[in-house]
C-alpha cells in the first residue's frame, strides 16, 4: 500500500553528498555530508557545528550540494 506523507521527506544513510562551499580565500572546498534529507522545497544537511563547510555557509549563505545519479548505483 502506498502512503504519501506531508511533507514529503527523501533521506539518505550514507555519505554520497559532496557539498562545496567557497572558502574566504575564493578558493572552492569539498567536503561529503553523511547526513541530508528534503522536507518538501528544503533540505537539512547534519553539519559539525565548527567545520570548514559550516563557517563558509554561515559567512556566503551559498552552497552547491552535488547528488549522484541513478545510474552510478551499480
Amino acid at each position: 500500500m502506498h502512503q504519501t506523507i506531508d511533507p514529503a521527506i527523501l533521506y539518505w544513510e550514507s555519505a554520497v553528498i559532496i557539498i562545496s562551499t567557497t572558502n574566504h580565500d575564493g578558493t572552492t572546498h569539498l567536503a561529503p555530508t553523511s547526513s541530508a534529507w528534503w522536507l518538501s522545497q528544503r533540505c537539512m544537511l547534519g553539519l559539525a557545528a565548527q567545520s570548514q563547510t559550516t563557517i563558509n555557509l554561515q559567512r556566503s549563505k551559498q552552497c552547491v550540494l552535488n547528488l549522484p545519479s541513478d545510474t552510478m548505483v551499480a
